[in-house]
């Protein structure tokens, strides 16, 4: 196996290029505080080393290994590669394009509480329930989320007083505070949605997250419409990495 310079060389870059996000997150927000930032850490070691090791031997990892196994393993990092650029485009794609039309009420997904605090994502996604709810006077909305670690109250009743306090008349707010994740924001929703026989709903969530929370509203039966929220640009790059993930565990739930 040919050894290239310029491999090793584009590895500890990689490498560099994580470490830096990494520590950048940890001192904006603290460490460890943003969750899955860890990733960025463990990925930017392991290029790094890789790096450093097939410089100083002058040869390439995989040449080591059998002709075989390295044509296997060179097979699965192409189509693994493949696969994360195919998803990751509907990720994008779908967290930057708002249907024309819309629900019968508005499905707002929770995210974490700073203790009884509105979070900025979460911030963001209700910034849009307000706006959702001027545009369309009749729709209901529904907030959901539970109680997680950490938090003081259940996600929904935060949400709730936050679109209260904002004009949203008490009245036009349905509530679901047992959901744990997504999949349980959308399959809890749903019961509401029949009990108050909504037959389809906008969902708003934060741009990075709404390919997936689309994706498991369909696998739930849910009809359902796009109202993508903004989010930070800073943890942007680490959320869609992170979704990425999220999306094939809840694809492998639904098919095994």
């Amino acid at each position: 196996m040919k050894y290239y310079r310029w491999i090793p060389i584009t590895y500890i870059s990689i490498g560099t290029l994580c470490l830096f996000y990494f520590f950048m997150l940890c001192i904006t927000y603290g460490p460890f505080y943003i969750v899955f930032s860890e990733f960025f850490l463990f990925v930017g070691m392991f290029f790094i080393g890789i790096g450093w090791f097939e410089k100083k031997q002058q040869r390439h990892l995989l040449s080591y290994l059998a002709k075989p196994i390295r044509m296997v393993i060179e097979c699965i990092v192409i189509i693994g590669i493949l696969t994360f650029v195919s998803i990751q485009s509907c990720i994008i794609y779908q967290g930057t394009y708002k249907d024309k039309n819309h629900g019968e009420a508005a499905l707002i997904l929770g995210a974490q509480l700073n203790g009884s605090s509105i979070s900025r994502l979460l911030r963001y996604r209700l910034e849009s329930g307000v706006q959702y709810a001027k545009e369309y006077p009749d729709a209901y909305l529904i907030v959901s989320g539970g109680k997680g670690k950490n938090e003081h109250v259940s996600e929904a009743s935060a949400m709730k007083q936050y679109l209260i306090k904002h004009g949203i008349d008490k009245n036009r707010i349905l509530v679901e505070d047992a959901s744990r994740n997504t999949r349980e924001n959308l399959s809890y929703s749903k019961k509401v949605m029949d009990q108050y026989h909504i037959s389809n709903v906008s969902i708003i969530t934060n741009d990075f997250h709404m390919f997936r929370a689309s994706y498991l509203a369909n696998s739930q039966g849910i009809k359902n419409y796009r109202y993508p929220a903004r989010s930070d640009f800073d943890l942007s790059f680490n959320f869609y990495i992170r979704e990425f993930f999220g999306f094939i565990k809840d694809f492998m739930m639904n098919h095994i």
